[in-house]
């Protein structure tokens, strides 16, 4: 993948969290969007209550954005991060993002990091189930 495509796959998927943030923060209609995923099968998905968790954070209820997902922080921070990443690359003409990105990428390649990502997801996931959001 260019660095281009990379960029704009990337920075279109921040604005998709945004938009989908800010949708559910002026959902003044008590319609809960939810998960997909949930509503087809019934069963939470891995970041189920994560955009509760966002916005519980955009609120500073941090305690409660952990209960609900602890990868509402995960996803908080990208959110914020990589746009600003990605706009100072093209500001300096640099590869910030860029070099993360493999950096990242090549690291979950090794298992001893790999393995214990899986087991984290897989652990928050069952939680999800236990919590019953």
């Amino acid at each position: 993948m260019t660095k281009t495509k990379l960029y704009s796959f990337v920075f279109v998927a921040c604005l998709a969290g945004y938009v989908w943030v800010i949708a559910n923060v002026f959902n003044h209609t008590n319609l809960h969007i939810g998960c997909l995923f949930y509503k087809i099968t019934h069963l939470p998905c891995p970041s189920c209550g994560s955009t509760r968790s966002v916005l519980a954070l955009l609120n500073g209820d941090f305690t409660h954005a952990f209960y609900l997902n602890p990868l509402g922080f995960v996803i908080a921070v990208l959110l914020v991060v990589i746009p600003l990443l990605i706009l100072f690359d093209i500001i300096t003409k640099g590869e910030t993002f860029i070099c993360l990105y493999k950096s990242v990428e090549s690291l979950m390649r090794k298992k001893h990091v790999a393995i214990p990502a899986i087991v984290l997801v897989l652990s928050n996931w069952i939680w999800n189930f236990f919590k019953y959001l």
